[in-house]
């Protein structure tokens, strides 16, 4: 028989199953107090990050704020002021897992729409304030003739992470432990000419490790 994963969490032993049975039916059925705490703010996040600028901020669909209701979150194009490529930062803030919302993982929604995922992996990038760097998911997508680099991770005050199934354990012992679930997804997307990274995975990278601070100083803020 397969073995049972188990988590450690203060001396006690919890299954994996169980995590996730009680993350799903907590919505429904289980109210747990939350602290009160204000938004990280993001949308202060400046709009030039070295050779990166945004013009401004865009705003996505009605239908998808409906269906992801993020209490706070981020859309915009930062362009590389030496080439003139773009990166389109998106980025989303829930305050609480305790709804029949949340981040919906690029892994899923892209493949979704009609993306083919021709390689993923992934990374630990090398970031500010970070002694081990931070993982992030990085895929390689094609649809017709169109190529897409994605580099995704999900993070908040707390800690970052790339792993989706990892969010659900971090948000029920976070609920169990702080009384807080909040949870971010940060998401980053350039166009590739073909199906092959190149240097385009340099740029992200870069980018990456510019934004960082200023992303981990709004979080730091509501610790």
């Amino acid at each position: 028989m397969p073995k049972t994963v188990r988590l450690i969490a203060g001396g006690f032993f919890i299954p994996v199953a169980l995590i996730l049975a009680v993350q799903t039916v907590a919505p429904r059925f289980i109210s747990i107090h939350e602290a009160d705490f204000p938004l990280p703010s993001l949308n202060s996040l400046p709009y030039e990050f070295g050779k990166w600028q945004a013009r401004g901020d865009e705003t996505l669909d009605r239908a998808v704020t409906e269906y992801l209701r993020p209490d706070e979150y981020v859309l915009r194009d930062y362009v590389d002021k030496s080439t003139g490529i773009p990166i389109n930062l998106f980025l989303a803030y829930f305050k609480t897992m305790q709804n029949s919302w949340g981040p919906h993982s690029p892994s899923v929604c892209l493949p979704g729409a009609g993306w083919q995922v021709r390689s993923s992996k992934i990374l630990t990038i090398d970031v500010p304030g970070q002694s081990k760097g931070i993982p992030a998911n990085e895929y390689i997508l094609e649809k017709a003739d169109q190529h897409l680099l994605v580099l995704y991770w999900y993070q908040n005050g707390r800690s970052a992470w790339a792993d989706d199934f990892d969010s659900k354990q971090r948000q029920f012992l976070d609920l169990v432990r702080s009384h807080r679930s909040d949870i971010s997804l940060v998401r980053l997307i350039m166009a590739l000419k073909t199906a092959k990274a190149d240097n385009s995975e340099t740029g992200l990278l870069e980018f990456t490790r510019s934004m960082f601070p200023s992303l981990a100083e709004r979080f730091a803020s509501i610790n």
